[in-house]
C-alpha cells in the first residue's frame, strides 16, 4: 500500500516560503560512499534481478495500484512531475520548473519538452490534465480521489454537475496550472508525486471499466527509465531500458522483478540468481552468513508498519473494550524481541514511527502485555466463559470465534499470525487462521469486506495524510467497492482533526493536530498496531549506486549497474 514517494513536509515548507522554484540538477547521483558512475574500465552486467516475496497483481496503473508489489514496477516505468533525493532535496522529474502563487493557492508547472511515452509519442500537459481529471471522474474506482478533491471545481465534476475542472488549466502543451479551493497542505505532494498516465492510451476505455482492462493494465505505457517487456503472473516482470527516456538512460539494459521465496533467499543471493533481496525477516546468524558470503547488507528504518485490522461493521468489534482487550492480550514486545530479534519498534498509533508527526511516547497508551487486563475488559464488554470450556460466550450464548486472514510471502507476518492465535486463545477467543495469496486477500478484505480480522502492512510517507485511510468518507460497506478505510472506522472527531491537518501549511500547527489525531487513534484502536520492522537488504557487492532510503526504494535506479 506505498501511495507516495515524495515527502510533503519539505514541500509544505517550500510552499510557505517560495514563489519561483528551481528544481536543481535532476541527472546527478547523490547517494553517498557506494556511488560510482564510472564505467570506463569494467564491463557491465546486462541485467539486475530484484526479488519480491509476493507477486505483483498486474495493476500497472498508478491511479489504480494499491499494492507495494505493483508499485515497485510503477516506480521504474512511470514518471511524476517531482521527486526527492534521500536528503529531501527537491528535484524536478517531468517538470522543468514550477511556480507557487503568493497565496499558496495555485501551482504552475512547466514540462520538459524531451519527455516521451514508451510508444514514442510526446508527453504533454494534455496527459497531465487527463491524469488528474480521471481521478475526479464519477466512474473512477481507485482510492485517490481525495488527492484531487480540493482542486477548484473537482467536487462539482465528481458529482456530475460540471463537464470540466476549472482548477486544472492547460496554458499550452508544456505549461499547466492547478488552482485549489483553499490552502491545502498536501496539494503539492499529491500533484507532484502522482504517476502520470498517457491520455491516448487510457481514453480508449470508460474510466469505470479500467480495472477490468487486463490488456491495458498488464502492458503499461509509461515514461520512466524502464519499459515493461513481459509480465508472467506469479513469476516475474521483465523491464528493459527506454532509449527515449528524457533523463539519463538506464545503465543496465534489463531489470527483472522475480517472485521468489524467503526460504531460498540465501541460496539465490549466494549463487547470483538474485542480485537484491529484502532479508528483513532472516535471523541475525543468517544475515551474518550472507556477509560471510561476501554479500553487502544495508539496514534502515521502515516507512511501513504491520497491524491487525478489525472489521468494525461487525457488532462484536464495535465495543472499544474488545479492541483494547485484544491489544493487551498480544505480547508485542515478545514478537519484537524473539521473532524480530529486536530489529524494529513497537507501534502504538496509525502513524509510522519514523514520521515527524508520531506523538511522544508518554502521550500514548503502550498497551503492555496484560492477560488479566484483557480478560477484565472482555468481561466488561459482555463476554464470559459460562460453561468453563475455555471459550467466551456473549449474552446470546454465541462463542467468540473469529477468522484471521493474512497473505503468504512474509515469514515474520506468518509467524506472527500463529502467536496472535495462541494469545487470543489464552483469553477465550477462538481464532482460525486463513492464509492466501495477496491478490485474493485484497479482493476479500479490501474489495468485498469479507473478514473478521486481517493482517497487513500500512505504507506511509513522512507526511501522514490520514484521509485515504481514516476519514469516514474513505470507508465503503458496498461489496465490490475497494476503499482504504478497510475497517470502516467512522469517527466525527477523527474527521475534524484530519480536515484541520490538511487545511494549514503551518508545520507546528499540523504537528499538534496530528499528535491529537495519533492519541485519538491510540484510544480507539480500529487496528491492533503491531510493529515496524527495520528494512534489511542484501545485494550483489558489485552493484553500484544502490542506496535505498526509508522513503525511496528505487533512488536513481537508472544509475544502478553491476560490474562483471
Amino acid at each position: 500500500m506505498n501511495r507516495k514517494k515524495i515527502l510533503s513536509i519539505a514541500l509544505a515548507t517550500l510552499m510557505l516560503s517560495t514563489v519561483l522554484v528551481g528544481c536543481g540538477n535532476n541527472n546527478k547521483t547523490t547517494n553517498g560512499a557506494k556511488t560510482d558512475v564510472s564505467q570506463k574500465t569494467k564491463a557491465v552486467k546486462d541485467k539486475i534481478v530484484y526479488a519480491l516475496w509476493s507477486a505483483p497483481t498486474g495493476v500497472f496503473n498508478p491511479l489504480l495500484s494499491d499494492t507495494q508489489y505493483d508499485d515497485a514496477v510503477l516506480d521504474l516505468t512511470y514518471s511524476s512531475l517531482l521527486k526527492f533525493d534521500k536528503d529531501l532535496n527537491l528535484h524536478c522529474d517531468l517538470a522543468e520548473s514550477y511556480t507557487i502563487s503568493p497565496d499558496n493557492m495555485t501551482i504552475t508547472f512547466k514540462l520538459k519538452k524531451a519527455a516521451k511515452w514508451h510508444d514514442g509519442q510526446n508527453l504533454t500537459t494534455k496527459d497531465i490534465a487527463f491524469t488528474f481529471t480521471s481521478m475526479a471522474d464519477k466512474g473512477y474506482t481507485g482510492s485517490r480521489y481525495g488527492d484531487v478533491e480540493k482542486i477548484k471545481g473537482a467536487k462539482a465534476y465528481h458529482e456530475g454537475k460540471s463537464k470540466s475542472i476549472e482548477g486544472i488549466q492547460i496554458v499550452d502543451d508544456y505549461t499547466i496550472k492547478f488552482q485549489f479551493e483553499e490552502v491545502y497542505s498536501p496539494g503539492l505532494v499529491n500533484i507532484g508525486g502522482m504517476g502520470i498516465i498517457p491520455k491516448h492510451i487510457w481514453e480508449k476505455a470508460p474510466i469505470a471499466t479500467w480495472k477490468e482492462k487486463k490488456d491495458l493494465l498488464n502492458k503499461p505505457v509509461g515514461s520512466g527509465p524502464y519499459k515493461l517487456v513481459t509480465f508472467e503472473p506469479g513469476q516475474s516482470v521483465q523491464l528493459e531500458s527506454f532509449d527515449g527516456y528524457y533523463g539519463n538512460k538506464a545503465k543496465t539494459k534489463k531489470f527483472i522483478f522475480k517472485v521468489s521465496n524467503q526460504e531460498t533467499a540465501q541460496a539465490e543471493l549466494a549463487n547470483g540468481t538474485v542480485d537484491i533481496a529484502d532479508i528483513s525477516t532472516l535471523k541475525k546468524k543468517d544475515i551474518e552468513g550472507l556477509k560471510a558470503d561476501k554479500l553487502d547488507v544495508v539496514s534502515y528504518p521502515n516507512n511501513k508498519f504491520q497491524y491487525m485490522g478489525f472489521n468494525l461493521r461487525q457488532d462484536k468489534f464495535k465495543d472499544v473494550k474488545v479492541r483494547q482487550a485484544f491489544t493487551y492480550a498480544i505480547d508485542r514486545k515478545l514478537i519484537l524481541d524473539k521473532l524480530l530479534e529486536g530489529n524494529g519498534k513497537i507501534v502504538n498509533t496509525t502513524i509510522v514511527p519514523t514520521s515527524w508527526a508520531y506523538p511522544k511516547a508518554d502521550l500514548l497508551n503502550s498497551y503492555d502485555f496484560n492477560l488479566n487486563k484483557s480478560k477484565s475488559l472482555l468481561k466488561e464488554a459482555g463476554w464470559n466463559d459460562k460453561d468453563a470450556n475455555g471459550t467466551l460466550e456473549n449474552a446470546k450464548n454465541e462463542e467468540f470465534k473469529v477468522v484471521l486472514k493474512y497473505p503468504v510471502g512474509d515469514k515474520s507476518r506468518e509467524q506472527c499470525a500463529s502467536i496472535i492465535q495462541k494469545s487470543l486463545k489464552d483469553v477465550g477467543v477462538k481464532v482460525e487462521l486463513q492464509s492466501m495469496e495477496f491478490p485474493t486477500l485484497m479482493d476479500q478484505v479490501v474489495g468485498n469486506h469479507q473478514f473478521d480480522l486481517y493482517l497487513m502492512a500500512n505504507v506511509l510517507g513522512s507526511d501522514p495524510d490520514p484521509k485515504p485511510y481514516w476519514h469516514s468518507t474513505s470507508a465503503s460497506d458496498k461489496k465490490g467497492e475497494f476503499a482504504w478505510n478497510i475497517s470502516s472506522f467512522k469517527n466525527a472527531k477523527a474527521d475534524d482533526l484530519i480536515q484541520k491537518g490538511l487545511s494549514t501549511l503551518d508545520t507546528k500547527e499540523r504537528k499538534k493536530t496530528y499528535e491529537d489525531f495519533g492519541i485519538l487513534m491510540n484510544k480507539e484502536l480500529p487496528w491492533v498496531y503491531l510493529y515496524s520492522q527495520n528494512v534489511v537488504k542484501a545485494y550483489n557487492p558489485k552493484l553500484k549506486n544502490f542506496n535505498p532510503t526509508t522513503y525511496v526504494d528505487f533512488l536513481n535506479v537508472e544509475d544502478w549497474y553491476i560490474e562483471q
